[in-house]
């Protein structure tokens, strides 16, 4: 009898294998399709997939394998939809400038994050808000954080983001529909994201951390101005000096004695005679003997 229990157990334990195998190889098949008619790219598995993110869900689940993954853009950024084996289905969108401030969105039903970094900043709507930094995260939760809450879809239980990316995730019993939603807003909330302050850079820390070593380019740019000051400054300076040189002969005319000035007077001169012989003439009338009466 015990043999033929074991025997019974051992058969539905490989029927149970065989519908799960086939259930996961029909939802692989039914992602490939979504994803082919979307235009975006499937892969069936990827081992290191999962080691890129460390809050929410995949809080130490980076052993685990990503499959059925789909890459692709949407809203202009780059996303990647998988699932997280039997655990749940991710999607995370990439922002062109990470942020140092992590904020975490999850439902009132789902437990806390064991995260020691994230404190509480309060509820909106129906989901309740966590951050690194509660003082940037309450600027970041405007009017437009609320109506972001209000319009997404129940069956995404958690939103958060980690330096560049921003995550969601949805039960692994979603359907395309379900995928296109989560896709759209992880997408909305990473554009309201924007607004966090970049990552730092370490070595801008690292300069202004120490007083006594001078800024990058300060050396530079004191050597570059002086040569630069100096040639203008002497040329600059003979012009000056030349211009009233050039005007002081044009308004003193009797000391000039260019070329150009001697010349009418030569011809002046020539000229002096010419108009004295003239008048000297007499007119035809005195020549033929007529005298004037004299006065």
């Amino acid at each position: 009898m015990w043999f033929g229990l074991a025997a019974i157990a051992l058969a539905g334990a490989g029927a149970l294998l065989y519908v799960d195998r086939t259930r996961r190889d029909q939802s692989g098949r039914v992602r490939q399709i979504w994803a082919k008619a979307q235009g975006y790219t499937y892969t069936a598995t990827d081992d290191q997939l999962a080691g890129e993110w460390h809050r929410a869900v995949m809080a130490k689940q980076d052993y685990l394998t990503a499959t059925d993954v789909v890459r692709g853009r949407r809203r202009g950024e780059q996303f990647v939809l998988f699932d997280l084996e039997e655990t749940a289905t991710i999607v995370a969108v990439r922002r062109e400038i990470g942020s140092d401030v992590d904020i975490d969105l999850r439902l009132k039903s789902t437990a806390p994050p064991k995260d020691g970094d994230l404190n509480l900043l309060g509820a909106i709507g129906s989901r309740v808000v966590f951050a690194t930094d509660l003082e940037i995260a309450r600027r970041v939760c405007d009017q437009r954080m609320v109506a972001f809450t209000e319009s997404v879809p129940p069956s995404i239980s958690m939103l958060w983001s980690e330096g560049p990316w921003t995550l969601g995730s949805l039960p692994v019993t979603s359907n395309g529909r379900d995928w296109d939603a989560a896709i759209e807003s992880v997408a909305r909330l990473s554009g309201i994201l924007h607004v966090l302050p970049p990552v730092t850079d370490p070595n801008e820390l690292e300069v202004d951390h120490d007083p006594s070593r001078p800024r990058p380019g300060a050396e530079k740019s004191r050597p570059a101005q002086d040569p630069v000051e100096q040639p203008r400054s002497r040329q600059e300076q003979p012009p000056r000096e030349a211009a009233p040189r050039e005007f002081a002969p044009r308004e003193s005319g009797p000391r000039e004695s260019g070329p150009r000035e001697s010349a009418p007077r030569q011809d002046q001169s020539l000229r002096k005679p010419e108009a004295a012989d003239k008048p000297a003439q007499r007119p035809a009338s005195q020549r033929s003997g007529t005298i004037r009466p004299v006065d």
